[in-house]
């Protein structure tokens, strides 16, 4: 059963997630991946996965990570504000807040117009 919904990530996805999050461990080998679900997937490509990451010490962190593409041969895009450590109690404000700041269902080469 998935803690938030969504589906089980399929191998790629589950590769993408995994790698992306050890490129930010100093023990990568050491990180475990008991979950990781796609939640949501925008009409742009863009892919909203929520996955818990065990480390070492029983640490567990459950993050929120949106990628701008995954590739069926592994590669991946992810922007700078891409991964979101969530909490239980604020799960969905944080969904919400993390769509926003990764332009969620705006295309990727869309221009704000200032009215200038």
């Amino acid at each position: 059963m998935l803690t938030y919904g969504g589906r089980e990530a399929t191998p790629t996805e589950r590769t993408a997630a995994a790698d992306f999050v050890s490129r930010f461990s100093q023990q990568p080998e050491t990180l475990q991946f008991p979950e990781i679900a796609v939640l949501e997937t925008d009409s742009f490509g863009r892919v909203m996965v929520f996955l818990r990451v065990l480390h070492a010490d029983g640490l567990e962190e459950p993050l929120l990570i949106i990628f701008k593409e995954i590739h069926e041969d592994g590669g991946y895009l992810a922007g700078p504000k891409s991964i979101l450590r969530v909490r239980a109690a604020s799960f969905y404000a944080g969904i919400e807040h993390h769509t926003t700041r990764n332009s969620w269902e705006c295309p990727p080469d869309a221009e704000p117009d200032f009215g200038g």
